[in-house]
């Protein structure tokens, strides 16, 4: 039986166990469970042209083994392999190929290759994580099938694509649009459609990213989006509700929300900004979202339990290691220091993690640092009567600026927009930051060589202008960013020339380019007041 029938003979416990019932391992099962699918995995990558380059020829003949002999990677060690697809090499043929932004216009894309057992992985994560959102304790629900979908996520070849096709046979969704309308329209024309057939027929369920769903609810509580659409077309249960909702607005002299139409069985949000944007995201749908975590090279594998309060990872997905943000610091400072991993139960909560996967069922990935920080929030959660580590998620790597989750700024590429801008800049660097409404945006100091501008002197808006143009041109997804959200997240400063020199010759290292620390900031800013008597600007 699929799940479509289960829910008809009302086997809602069945359900729960058959996509919950992870949560009930005790954290032994759980790591066992990680250990044999471990195991299974690297009979399949010992055997492959791509596990022969990465395990150097070797077949470990343990879990301990394997951590001990094989190489941390990055995507740089497979590209050659899964940029031309080339599936001879890989553990199990793929039966389809994922896409991502690797590194903007020095590396645009990277591809990951989905084995037919991935993607039934995949099918059942992406329904355990409906489940859970429908959910406000353990073993109840609301997800019955046949429900409205809004879906504001990217399709195919991108990740979140997959879903309305694997899930098609198993349950039955209405997803607004439907799928083979949505594949052919562009991000904007999506979101529109949908929101207007949302007005005609009701919205049960939403995912989406973090920023695309605070965005959209922005527009719409400013009378964007199809907030208005034509009654002959809608059903008489959303008249009422539209008619409601515009004589309370009036009466109230407030804008009218999202929640004052829909009201949602659940909200499903990801990308690198939830934690800043989930408060805000409920205020406007009423219903508290449920964050995800997946990409492209690990798929789904995190997801936060019917209270909501930190995700748990699921334990046959991938096998993961944990880099401690200590011994991150190190590499990044030195990077021939090889950092030290954990494992699941060798956590300690409060401390922060750069998160390491090795693909199971065939997958292409061995310890590879996929660019993400977590914190682990508890090894468990007594009330819910869940033994297994909760985690928030940070950010990524602090040598990469993500926007939004669109976009991923690295040093590679402010260099290229200055160097192309050819503006007179002598030294920089850049911090992620956040403005009044959680929005992320980066925050670059320049120094500015004494010709200034074109011979001019070089102002802040200028410089942001210009720097803005060739951001757009030499990354597609910035430019999409502020396409797509409206927003142009770059700020300027100007510091003294010879700022960043004088913290070399004071403190003895490299001021980091991208996202130096708080401390060594602060240190920037002291020296610079020092530096020709001048201020930042």
């Amino acid at each position: 039986m699929n799940l479509d029938q289960k829910l008809r003979k009302k086997q809602y416990d069945q359900i729960w166990q058959q996509y919950c019932g992870f949560l009930d391992l005790p954290l032994a099962g759980f790591m066992e469970i990680q250990n044999r699918l471990m195991l299974e995995q690297l009979d399949l990558y010992a055997n492959c042209e791509l596990g022969w380059r990465i395990m150097k020829g070797k077949k470990p003949a343990s879990v301990e083994e394997y951590r001990q002999d094989v190489p941390l990677t990055t995507y740089d060690d497979y590209a050659d392999i899964l940029l031309q697809k080339v599936e001879s090499a890989l553990p199990t043929k793929p039966v389809l190929w994922i896409e991502t932004t690797w590194e903007g216009g020095d590396k645009p894309i990277k591809t990951a290759p989905y084995t037919e057992s991935m993607i039934k992985c995949h099918k059942n994560t992406f329904i355990t994580c409906m489940i859970l959102a429908t959910s406000s304790k353990k073993g109840h629900f609301t997800l019955r099938g046949g429900e409205n979908f809004l879906y504001g996520m990217a399709p195919l070849p991108y990740l979140t694509g997959i879903v309305p096709h694997v899930i098609s046979g198993e349950l039955s969704i209405n997803f607004l649009p439907p799928t083979n309308e949505a594949e052919k329209m562009s991000f904007g024309q999506r979101n529109k459609t949908g929101f207007k057939m949302g007005l005609q027929k009701g919205i049960d369920l939403f995912f989406g990213l973090s920023s695309v769903i605070a965005k959209i609810s922005e527009t719409f509580a400013s009378g964007g989006s199809g907030s208005r659409s034509s009654f002959f077309k809608n059903s008489p249960k959303m008249n009422y509700r539209l008619l409601k909702a515009w004589s309370n607005s009036k009466h109230n002299k407030e804008p009218i929300r999202p929640k004052d139409i829909w009201t949602l069985k659940g909200l499903i949000c990801s990308g690198t900004d939830s934690a800043s944007l989930k408060k805000k995201i409920e205020d406007y749908w009423g219903v508290k979202p449920l964050e995800i975590f997946g990409g492209t090279e690990p798929t789904c594998i995190a997801t936060e339990t019917w209270s909501k309060d930190g995700m748990v990872f699921f334990p046959d997905v991938c096998f993961y290691e944990f880099i401690p943000k200590s011994e991150l610091e190190k590499n990044i400072d030195d990077p021939s220091y090889v950092p030290n991993t954990y494992l699941l139960d060798e956590l300690v909560p409060g401390n922060e993690y750069e998160l390491v996967i090795s693909s199971l069922k065939g997958g292409a990935f061995a310890r590879y640092r996929i660019g993400d920080i977590f914190k682990c929030l508890s090894l468990g959660n007594e009330e819910e009567g869940v033994a297994l580590p909760h985690f928030a998620y940070i950010d990524r790597d602090p040598r990469i600026i993500d926007l939004a989750g669109f976009t991923r700024i690295s040093e590679v590429t402010i260099s290229d927009a200055i160097k192309l801008s050819k503006l007179d800049i002598n030294d920089w660097f850049a911090v992620k930051e956040f403005d009044e409404h959680n929005r992320a945006f980066i925050h670059l100091y320049v120094e500015v060589g004494a010709q200034g501008l074109h011979g001019a002197a070089a102002t802040r808006d200028i410089i942001r202008e210009h720097l803005s143009i060739y951001f757009r041109y030499v990354d597609t997804d910035y430019n999409d960013l502020k396409y797509l959200l409206g927003i142009d997240p770059l700020t300027v400063s100007i510091i003294p020339t010879g700022t960043i020199s004088q913290y070399y010759d004071t403190y003895g290292r490299r001021l980091r380019k991208i996202n130096p620390s708080h401390y060594d900031i602060l240190k920037v800013l002291k020296i610079s007041r020092g530096v020709n008597g001048k201020e930042v600007i």
